[in-house]
């Protein structure tokens, strides 16, 4: 019982030593509670920091500046080990590499104290110092790593989250890929449209056949965008994701987001009310390959509505408009379509869109009859792919009926350092144009031949387009063109446009001040313009609301006096059962038919279009405008079915009759370009036409259709004076 007794005092007093123990270290919370409050201080020190406007300008700079400031903290460590390792019966030598293999591990965040001089591990001055040094090796590797995988875990937080809770039935505008292109796009996506989301998903193209390199971007699936094109997503509220090669390297009709690991961006796609897709780098081949690929897609095709396009940037050659074509009448009512988007193209319809660019602007015009008294002349240098479409402009646009009533004398010079590469096919593609009308120059531009010719032709010029390619070159040619026009054209009734095309974004405020300052030096006849800026091509007019569609269809519907609405009455005249209707009623091929219904829509495309020329050349612009469509409608309106006979004063009805006229000039010349030529017998597929002929030649029937398409003009100007919807 003793021995028990005395085993139990002695367990109460070492219960009660270690209970004193304790008691002697929550004495030192004091302390601890003290560290505490320094380090929330020194957070809030830092949020603040970071809730700084300033803060973000230098933290910007150290993140782009990563490499220098590295070097110099990593010298300013050399230094402070140099101090810390030397001892007096040590050789230097081995302490300097000792010293500089210690700096580089405070980027990894190890310190090497262990060879450190005791007395020196006690000096506040010199661990200050040295922890202050690794405190920003430290902070310079965090930058580092945050701005490789910082951002990717930002990005894939927000996509989530905008899969929970905010995705369900939106429309959805997912680009494949970040340039300047698709950047201009989204941004104006977001102004008009600001409740659809935008989505960018970042593709690091590496070789499809290669295996991928274990970099540290393979290993982080990191962003590879830059800061500046990080700072204008975020201001659009994007969502980015990554992924390598994209739809291209997918060759299988699988599920293209599980194979890329884009899948919370693929569930995004199968809850949203409609998915819109965009190509738009300038690897047009890439472009196609991804497009294809992701049309057979069958998580996409297998969605409730899917009406949704995929835009392409690619040139509007032959091959490629028969893909478009035929994507966009696949017999295959639920795949999705495909939609080639050509900056050449567009460029140039940014110059049919504006009055003030347009060809009747450069010749003189007798307004009591609509005929013109000039002829029009043009340059083209640089027959490219934007060249060539601004010929087909110019050749269309300028198809004016003379005094004479013949079509007006139109010459265009084309000069290219390689059109010996291309003369073959411009003129097989297109037979019907004249050697007088279209010249083919093979010279440089900084050649004795071509400014030879430059002085022949300078005074006769009404239109220069420049499409070089180059925008320093561009610029520099057209204050050349410039400066000779005003050395040779001593009358003011020369009217000279110089268009010059701006290519790379960045160029046209430099270009644009330099316009602007010549422009003002002299007379309004003589001017330069600058066109095919990227943010008149890459906007929701031309791409998504597609402004010159929706006229053509207004047109389209006023021209076949329809009670349908414009879109169905477009689709009756245009759909797969009209292909199917020609197949089998005028037993054309379906490569055929498509063609003959793309032909209709170009028409009415052009109709819509000229409008503006016709009215140029009726005298309906300016003052009196309102009052003279009023009195035109009433005139139109008084002409017969099938007749060329306007029920009003001579001089009128003979107007209407001129602009019929220059309406089947106009018809003639977009046909050329299309490679017909006249045969009294009509063959879509030999490119014949019986009405390609003079005015006079037809019969009055067949001139009531252009009639039709004036009286249309006229309606349609009519509606909008009157605010009617288009």
């Amino acid at each position: 019982m003793a021995t028990i007794l005395t085993n139990f005092i002695n367990k109460i007093q070492i219960d009660n030593s270690v209970k004193n123990s304790i008691n002697s270290e929550i004495i030192n919370w004091g302390d601890i509670i003290v560290w505490f409050a320094v380090l929330g201080l020194i957070l809030a020190i830092i949020v603040f920091f970071l809730s700084n406007k300033k803060s973000e300008r230098i933290l910007n700079f150290i993140s782009n500046n990563l490499l220098p400031i590295s070097l110099i903290v990593w010298l300013l460590g050399v230094f402070i080990y140099i101090i810390g390792f030397y001892r007096p019966d040590i050789n230097c030598f081995p302490v300097i590499l000792r010293s500089i293999m210690s700096a580089f591990k405070m980027f990894l965040v190890i310190q090497d104290l262990a060879r450190i001089q005791a007395d020196l591990l006690n000096d506040t001055l010199y661990m200050s110092t040295f922890s202050l040094i690794h405190f920003i090796a430290a902070f310079i590797t965090f930058l580092f790593v945050f701005k490789m995988i910082g951002y990717k875990i930002k990005s894939s937080l927000n996509i989530i989250i905008h899969k929970l809770f905010y995705a369900k039935e939106k429309n959805i505008h997912l680009f494949w890929g970040v340039n300047e292109a698709s950047c201009l796009l989204a941004e104006d996506i977001r102004k008009n449209f600001p409740d659809e989301t935008i989505i960018f998903i970042d593709i690091d193209d590496a070789d499809d056949n290669s295996k991928q390199k274990a970099t540290l971007t393979n290993i982080t699936n990191s962003i590879t965008i830059t800061n500046r094109e990080i700072t204008r997503l975020d201001s659009i509220n994007a969502l980015v994701d990554h992924c390598y090669n994209g739809p291209a390297s997918i060759n299988s009709e699988m599920d293209i987001f599980g194979v890329l690991k884009l899948n919370n961006i693929g569930k995004i796609i199968q809850i949203s009310n409609k998915a819109n897709f965009y190509f738009l780098s300038d690897n047009e081949a890439r472009n196609i390959s991804g497009a294809l690929n992701l049309q057979r897609d069958k998580s996409i095709n297998s969605m409730k509505n899917n009406n949704s396009i995929i835009y392409v940037h690619a040139r509007r050659d032959a091959n490629n408009e028969v893909f478009n074509h035929y994507s966009q009448y696949d017999e295959n009512s639920n795949r999705i379509k495909i939609k080639i988007i050509d900056s050449a193209y567009l460029s140039i319809c940014t110059l049919k869109q504006d009055s003030k660019f347009l060809p009747v602007n450069c010749v003189k015009i007798d307004k009591e009859s609509g005929l013109v008294e000039t002829p029009f002349t043009a340059l083209i240098v640089g027959f490219g792919g934007t060249g060539i479409e601004a010929f087909k402009f110019l050749y269309e646009y300028s198809a004016f009926v003379g005094k004479d009533l013949k079509k007006s004398k139109f010459r265009c010079y084309a000069v290219d350092e390689k059109m010996n590469k291309i003369a073959g096919i411009i003129k097989e593609e297109m037979p019907s144009i004249k050697e007088e009308e279209l010249s083919l120059i093979q010279a440089s531009i900084d050649s004795k031949e071509f400014w030879e010719k430059i002085n022949e032709i300078i005074k006769d010029l009404n239109y220069v387009v420049i499409a070089l390619n180059n925008d320093v070159i561009g610029l520099s040619l057209a204050v050349n063109l410039f400066k000779c026009a005003i050395k040779n054209c001593n009358s003011n009734d020369t009217m000279l446009k110089i268009m010059v095309r701006c290519y790379d974004n960045n160029n046209e405020q430099r270009m644009s001040e330099v316009i602007n300052n010549l422009n003002k030096s002299i007379a309004d006849n003589i001017e330069i313009v600058l066109y095919g800026k990227s943010k008149d091509l890459y906007c929701c007019e031309n791409i998504l609301s597609d402004l010159t569609l929706r006229e053509a269809k207004e047109f389209n519907k006023i021209y076949e006096n329809s009670d349908l609405t414009a879109d169905e009455q477009w689709s009756k005249n245009f759909s797969n059962s009209e292909i199917n209707r020609l197949m089998t009623n005028k037993k054309m091929s379906r490569y055929h038919a498509i063609y003959d219904i793309n032909r209709r829509i170009s028409q009415n495309i052009s109709n819509s279009l000229h409008s503006s020329t016709k009215m140029i050349l009726m005298g309906v612009t300016g003052d009196g405008y309102s009052e003279r469509i009023i009195e035109y409608y009433d005139y139109v309106n008084s002409r017969e079915n099938n007749t060329t006979i306007y029920k009003c004063e001579d001089k009128h009805a003979q107007l209407l009759k001129n602009m019929a006229m220059v309406e089947h000039e106009r018809w003639i010349a977009s046909h050329k370009l299309m490679g017909y030529s006249y045969n009294s017998k009509n063959s879509h597929e030999k490119k014949y036409h019986r009405c390609m002929c003079h005015w006079d030649n037809l019969d009055e029937i067949t001139k009531s259709y252009d009639c039709n398409v004036i009286d249309t003009t006229i309606k349609m100007a009519y509606k909008k004076l009157n605010n009617e919807t288009i």
